[in-house]
């Protein structure tokens, strides 16, 4: 405490109450000195923690963002070694072609084998062309597998009318099929024509179903004399003159 702030009585033995605004007097009687030491706050200040920076680290931390930047926008996979080397061979940047500055036409023409230019197209989603005029018609006539109707469809997609409704197409073509001259297979013979079976026969035949000389010649005659209640010696021997006419 201050000297100047704080004066005991001697004679009372206790603090006296004159004191300045820098203190505090507390009901018990203790006399507390509330005011700073200016030496003590400068003293502080000058132990104040200074902050200092690593600039090694903060290099280190923006190359690893960088880093993490060149993954993210490096293409989704990888060249082979294969489809590398068949590139280098032909004196064709590898970056670019990961940048689709080629397109599936342009790598065959620069002479890049078909198979790496089909893989590299599926993985890096190259165009197929550059040239926009006849490219649709010439690879409609490339591409395996497709039929007529497909074909001329990819043709007329090369220009703005393909969203059409309607557009021109090739009529289908009619194969034009000769009649023949003559029957593939020879008429029936009337069963009439068999020896001994007349007109009423043939209708009392045909509701059996037997309505030709080579049905009659095929029957089972104890069936069918049974259905037609018929004398079975008599149709054994229809079916015996039927057979004899197909001879």
């Amino acid at each position: 405490m201050s000297k100047k702030n704080v004066a005991s009585d001697a004679g009372t033995g206790t603090t006296s109450e004159d004191t300045t605004d820098e203190t505090g007097v507390v009901d018990i009687g203790i006399t507390v000195d509330v005011s700073g030491d200016d030496s003590s706050i400068d003293g502080d200040a000058d132990d104040a923690i200074e902050l200092e920076f690593d600039e090694g680290a903060e290099d280190e931390s923006a190359e690893a963002a960088e880093a993490a930047h060149e993954l993210e926008t490096a293409p989704d996979s990888a060249l082979e070694p294969a489809e590398r080397e068949a590139l280098e061979t032909v004196d064709i940047d590898t970056d670019a072609v990961a940048e689709k500055e080629y397109s599936y036409r342009l790598l065959l023409d620069e002479g890049v084998d078909e198979s790496v230019a089909d893989a590299l197209r599926r993985r890096f989603s190259l165009s197929w062309s550059f040239e926009s005029d006849g490219d649709l018609e010439r690879r409609s006539s490339e591409v395996r597998g497709l039929g007529d109707a497909e074909r001329e469809w990819i043709a007329v997609s090369g220009d703005e009318d393909w969203q059409a409704f309607e557009y021109d197409h090739t009529e289908p073509i009619s194969v034009g099929r000769e009649r023949p001259t003559e029957r593939p297979y020879p008429e029936p013979t009337p069963v009439t024509a068999v020896a001994g079976v007349g007109p009423d026969d043939a209708d009392a035949l045909a509701e059996a179903g037997v309505r030709s000389a080579e049905r009659l010649a095929t029957v089972d005659a104890m069936t069918v004399a049974r259905l037609l209640d018929l004398n079975v010696l008599h149709v054994r021997t229809w079916r015996h003159n039927a057979r004899e006419l197909l001879k």
